[in-house]
């Protein structure tokens, strides 16, 4: 169903529109990069590791997991 616009109706300004367009960029490339992570930790490769690491009873779950790991790579980088 299509709807007529009122003839007073206000239209968004250029810079109200750059805005939004500059916002709703942000959270589209947030999204992305959330779907990647994801993706990652979909890899069967990357599950067997967390688990391994959770059973041993190294960390109690999969966000400490993560976290205690990159603290790790990133300390062997230094």
């Amino acid at each position: 169903m299509k709807t007529v616009p009122e003839s007073n109706a206000e239209l968004l300004s250029i810079e109200d529109t750059q805005r939004d367009v500059t916002v709703l960029t942000a959270i589209l490339e947030r999204k992305q990069e959330e779907q990647k992570a994801y993706d990652i930790l979909k890899r069967p490769s990357i599950r067997e590791a967390l688990d391994k690491i959770i059973s041993s009873g190294v960390c109690k779950n999969e966000e400490e997991a993560i976290e205690k790991v990159l603290e790790t790579f990133l300390a062997a980088l230094r």
